[in-house]
């Protein structure tokens, strides 16, 4: 069985996991474990697997960044999208190293246009094959991925920013769908629509390698687009009749939640206020987000307007002060501190940044 990670990084776990039971401190391993490589996200995930190790229901977090970083064959852009293409002659294991649990920091989406895959979701073990589509949240933990020999499908993972921008103005799902979606994340498709979205995703790799192409990235946007409208028509018209009206309570809050974040993140930045609206208390519902994501509504709150300050600066007709006030930001600086806290970088700085690529 050969392992997402190689076994010069596993080597590296385990040695640290020794040592940590032999009682020495992070400082000292950190110090210890630097020599061997320049990446810090191999670091970050000695740390991360030590979590798993000895903590009680943790899950390995990992970004896009950690994937690109363990040498996959892919093809990928500018670190927010990824495409594997697997091959079971090639990959007995491609995901996870057997018992660990993921969460990728990111949206996945499988296609299995051939052979067979095990896959276990939050827990729950799924024996899929051909013509399936699975569809990852970033909420969901996975683990013991395995493939048969003649397993031929693919692989797309979406950084959840670019995700946002790519569907700010697409028609929304309705949030008792989604909550079906979450509790039974696979849908079986047809031939025909098997080679639709595979052709889908043929067209995304060909415009990845066009580096020289000027608009390189309106191409590659589009595409994907399409790819994302094509799997969500697919799925919801196989569906629509099956949704039930009464989806779990917890599932439906969940969503309900989130479809509020989407429209009111702009102007609202309380967790009081989503609880309203939702005729819950504050507490219940950061319960439930904690309880099915493993992040607080703050955090929630955060990352969507992250997500909403990166796409407004990046229009050249928009000033920062006019972002700021378009985010109910009590002013310029306020605005400034709360995104360099989260992105590293000033608000100046992102937008010529931008201007620049």
């Amino acid at each position: 069985m050969s392992d997402f990670f190689s076994n010069e990084v596993w080597l590296k776990i385990e040695y640290c996991c020794s040592k940590i039971e032999q009682g020495i401190s992070h400082e000292t391993i950190l110090l210890m474990s630097a020599k061997w490589s320049g990446l810090l996200s191999d670091i970050f995930f000695i740390f991360a697997v030590h979590r798993k190790l000895f903590m009680e229901q943790s899950v390995l977090q990992l970004t896009i960044e950690d994937l690109l970083s363990f040498g996959m064959n892919s093809k990928s852009y500018q670190d927010k999208l990824i495409i594997v293409e697997f091959s079971g002659g090639d990959h007995k294991n491609p995901g996870f190293k057997e018992g660990a649990s993921i969460r990728l920091d990111a949206f996945s989406i499988f296609l299995v246009r051939q052979g067979e895959i095990d896959i276990t979701i939050d827990d729950f073990t799924y024996h899929l094959s051909d013509n399936l589509l699975l569809d990852i949240m970033d909420m969901h933990s996975v683990k013991d991925f395995c493939i048969s020999p003649d397993f031929r499908g693919y692989h797309l993972i979406i950084e959840r920013n670019l995700f946002s921008e790519i569907m700010l103005n697409s028609r929304r799902m309705p949030a008792a769908y989604i909550a079906s979606r979450h509790s039974r994340p696979i849908q079986k498709l047809n031939e025909e629509e098997g080679v639709l979205l595979e052709k889908c995703l043929h067209r995304i790799e060909r415009n990845i390698e066009r580096t020289e192409h000027a608009w390189q990235r309106d191409i590659i946007m589009n595409e994907l687009r399409g790819f994302l409208l094509e799997m969500n028509n697919i799925v919801y018209q196989a569906n629509r009749g099956n949704v039930s009206p009464n989806p779990p309570s917890r599932d439906l809050l969940l969503f309900l939640f989130i479809q509020l974040l989407n429209k009111h993140c702009r102007t609202e930045h309380s967790v009081s206020f989503y609880a309203g609206e939702l005729c819950i208390t504050p507490e219940y519902l950061s319960r439930i987000m904690k309880s099915f994501s493993g992040k607080t509504v703050n955090q929630w709150i955060s990352e969507a307007l992250i997500r909403e300050s990166e796409i407004l600066l990046r229009n050249p007709d928009l000033t920062i002060q006019q972002v700021a006030d378009m985010l109910n930001f009590s002013d310029q600086s306020s605005f400034g501190k709360f995104f360099k806290k989260h992105r590293d970088i000033s608000p100046l700085a992102f937008k010529r940044q931008f201007a620049k690529d």
